[in-house]
């Protein structure tokens, strides 16, 4: 019988770590390259659970959840390096963390016990919420950088540099971030022998932005109707600026209606008791 447990636990212990390789098998294939040291403290100490969770996911059928997730955490840049099935480890993981700590208000205040599975269910979907946070944040960004960048790019190439010279001038030259991140992914796809026209879509298709699908379209139709390279990268810089000058034009005439809530609600009555209060005490003196 003490044979048959060890057995038990040697098997599982070996299909287990079957499973976490085959994760990591995916990671490298689907490119999901990144130096865990990177990774917040926080992540790191919850990840080994988050593999456990992975595992039993990577035995379920889960093809739709997983392109859909997918594509997602490509938009997103992937900060914490996740395949899909881990980041559904990772809602699972947060609704146990939810679950305990609503179990663990349940014991301290006697609350109701349907608090802990409430607090469990919110806690399941915060990682969708921080992922679609961070696809606003990082196109926002792209759309902020974009011009700056296609300001090197022209210049390098106008300068005599060919489109691959030249996104590498950008890629050593340009301010770190997520664009910068992509034209490298972009190099990297050209220099692996991707034509220019497929490198270009896959950054498209990994933004997801309209900017940048203008951006790559130029480009492909310039060199299919062997337009200048310099005049099309000008005319999307010019066209990129533009586009920023009138969002934050539009931002500006919003800021008065945004302002005129806390105006009407906290401002407006702080001045009128700071003005009103001391007339009122001192009308009240002389009644008095």
């Amino acid at each position: 019988m003490l044979k048959l447990i060890y057995l038990s636990t040697g098997l599982s212990a070996v299909f287990f770590g079957l499973g976490v390789f085959q994760l990591r098998l995916q990671k490298f294939e689907d490119g999901y390259r990144k130096d865990t040291k990177s990774m917040p403290i926080l992540f790191g100490l919850i990840y080994p659970l988050i593999q456990i969770f992975a595992f039993i996911n990577n035995s379920l059928e889960l093809k739709g959840f997983e392109e859909k997730v997918k594509k997602k955490l490509t938009i997103s840049g992937n900060p914490l390096h996740l395949i899909p099935v881990e980041f559904l480890a990772l809602k699972q993981v947060a609704a146990l963390g939810g679950f305990l700590f609503g179990l663990l208000l349940v014991f301290s205040h006697e609350a109701k016990p349907m608090l802990a599975v409430l607090f469990g269910m919110i806690a399941f979907f915060l990682p969708n919420l921080w992922l679609s946070e961070t696809i606003d944040r990082r196109k926002s960004e792209i759309f902020r950088t974009q011009p700056y960048f296609m300001d090197l790019l022209t210049l390098s190439v106008q300068a005599g540099l060919d489109f691959t010279q030249a996104i590498a001038r950008v890629v050593e030259r340009g301010q770190p971030g997520a664009l910068r991140d992509e034209f490298e992914k972009l190099l990297q796809d050209i220099r692996l022998g991707l034509t220019r026209r497929d490198a270009l879509l896959g950054l498209a298709e990994r933004t997801d932005m309209y900017e940048i699908r203008s951006f790559a379209s130029a480009l492909i139709q310039a060199d299919k109707m062997g337009t200048p390279l310099a005049e099309a990268l000008s005319t999307q810089s010019e066209m990129r600026r533009g586009e920023r000058f009138q969002v934050a034009e539009k931002k500006a005439n919003e800021a008065p209606v945004k302002m005129l809530f806390p105006l009407l609600f906290f401002i407006f009555p702080a001045v009128f008791i700071m003005i009103l209060v001391p007339i009122l005490l001192k009308f009240m003196e002389e009644g008095m």
